[in-house]
This record gives C-alpha cells, structure tokens and sequence, in this order.
C-alpha cells in the first residue's frame, strides 16, 4: 500500500547555485568516503603485516595477535560491517 503524499506536482524550483552547491557536497562527501576506505584498509593492512611478522619471528603472541585482531576490525570498519567509529 502507497501512503498519500500530497505533492506539488513535482516541479520543484531550485536554482543554479544550490544545484551547484549540492552536486558539489554530493561530489566531496563520496571522495571523503573513498579517502577513508583506503586510509583503513591500508591501515590494516599494516597492523595485519605486523602481526604476522610477530608471529613468525616469534615475538609476544599476545601483541601479535592483537595486533591481527585490529586489522581484522579496521578492515571491517572500511567494509560498514561493523558501526562507524564516528557518529
């Protein structure tokens, strides 16, 4: 079932400069974005190469294995499978 939604017709007037201005936030925000999936994965990527070169080189396990456990966490952070750590 379609709620009803009173509507003006579906001419909405918006000027040039607020076009502008949303493609432009639009354009920023999914740049942001896919700055920070690559910024988390390449940190985790670090923080996964540390942790099993502690384990093969036979360092602390317990670090190492943190270590393995936050990159498997930042790397989902990068994926939205876990709640962002921002609000």
């Amino acid at each position: 079932m379609v709620p009803d939604i009173e509507t003006d017709g579906g001419t909405t007037e918006m000027s040039r400069d607020e076009n502008v201005e949303m493609s432009r936030n639009a354009v920023r925000d999914g740049v942001l974005d896919a700055i920070g999936t690559v910024s988390l994965l390449g940190f985790s990527l670090l923080a996964l190469f540390i942790g099993v070169r502690g384990f093969s080189i036979g360092s602390s396990m317990a670090i190492s294995g943190v270590f393995v456990v936050v990159s498997c966490l930042l790397a989902a952070a990068a994926f939205n499978l876990i709640p962002p750590f921002r609000d």
